[in-house]
């Protein structure tokens, strides 16, 4: 699918430039903390500056795998931020419910009762958190749901209180993480 804006904004945000940076593709374990370390111990030491993305990774994983994580991406002095997806506990929930009728060989395992409280633990603050909903109202794009569960929430959209639907736009989020 095409998203004409985002090319525009990528346009007008580098105004012509290309990007410095290289994109390398690494099939690695991360569950494996032998090669995870390695791999990371050889990228800290040819980079310049690190900023991890671990979009759609982290939830697949136990709290105990994205807290050695966390604890082995703190350790790399060239790691500026770390940018991870957060869901709510209620988003979880309701999640779950999905996952269990449609995708069963894929259960979210990471559901920690205090996800900032977790990942402050282990030596990262929050610094920027940017939630799904409040995004997509700003950029007039909605969110990519099925068309059933959008219309749905229009409607139901309707019947809630502001604070209510402000609550419901913040279920899910990317958050950039930066070391204490």
């Amino acid at each position: 699918m095409d998203y004409p804006h985002v090319i525009d904004l990528k346009d007008e945000r580098l105004a012509g430039e290309r990007p410095a940076c290289a994109l390398d593709r690494v099939k690695l374990d991360l569950t494996d903390r032998t090669a995870r370390q390695k791999f990371f111990a050889e990228v800290n030491a040819r980079a310049g500056s690190i900023l991890v993305l671990t979009e759609g990774v982290t939830p697949y994983l136990t709290e105990a795998d994205v807290g050695a994580l966390a604890d082995d991406l703190k350790r790399l002095d060239k790691v500026w931020g770390w940018i991870i997806d957060y869901f709510s506990p209620k988003a979880l929930n309701y999640g779950r419910k999905l996952r269990t009728r449609f995708m069963r060989a894929a259960p979210f395992l990471f559901e920690p009762k205090d996800w900032f409280g977790f990942f402050e633990e282990h030596g990262w603050d929050a610094q920027d958190v940017r939630y799904l909903g409040d995004e997509a109202e700003q950029l007039h794009r909605p969110p990519p749901l099925p068309l059933l569960m959008r219309g749905w929430l229009k409607l139901v959209g309707l019947f809630m209180s502001r604070e209510r639907r402000r609550a419901l736009a913040r279920h899910v989020a990317y958050v950039l993480l930066v070391p204490k």
